[in-house]
């Protein structure tokens, strides 16, 4: 599959779920922003995600060009890039994770024909201040996909203030024969 057919796969998978594309942000962002790039999808989005409405709506997708700066320790290795397109799908107060991660099953499996044997997931564990992802960890099982739990990283933080929370990851094991290990181990 081309990367062109890829995004429009994706696209329209969440178009058909009632999401509004929204145009990607450049990768220089605002004067008084204080990062030099952008680095991920939902860096544009912050002001929505922390409660102002967005214009298109409460569900949107977009494509994102991103420039990271944050793993450059890792760039090179068979999963880690500097420049790409991150694509995003947000639910701004209007559904939540479960359902989110049950889309994100059904374009892998349905949407691209990815085998679900190949699908591994994580979820947050918990720590002393945040209990477990049950939810994310009920919907994995549901499913059948496997599904490990960590804390370091399954936290997804937003420096020290903004939007930052329990993440739940899904994998897709490209190694010949099956997966050998798991997305921590690897």
């Amino acid at each position: 599959m081309r990367t062109d057919q890829l995004i429009s796969t994706f696209v329209e998978y969440y178009e058909e779920r009632g999401h509004r594309r929204i145009t990607g942000s450049t990768l220089l962002p605002p004067d008084d922003d204080p990062v030099l790039f952008t680095t991920s999808g939902m860096h544009p989005l912050t002001p929505y995600l922390e409660g102002r409405p967005h214009p298109l709506g409460r569900r949107l997708v977009n494509v994102q060009r991103c420039l990271r700066t944050t793993d450059l320790d890792e760039v090179g290795d068979a999963t880690h890039l500097t420049v790409f397109e991150m694509l995003g799908t947000w639910s701004l107060g209007d559904y939540e994770g479960p359902l989110s991660l049950d889309w994100g099953y059904g374009l892998l499996t349905e949407g691209l024909g990815i085998d679900p044997g190949l699908l591994y997931a994580t979820a947050f564990a918990g720590d002393g201040r945040t209990g477990p992802d049950r939810a994310s960890v009920d919907l994995w099982q549901g499913l059948g996909v496997p599904v490990e739990l960590t804390v370091e990283d399954n936290w997804w933080p937003n420096d020290s203030v903004g939007p930052c929370g329990p993440d739940s990851e899904i994998f897709l094991w490209t190694g010949d024969g099956p997966p050998q290990s798991t997305p921590t181990r690897d």
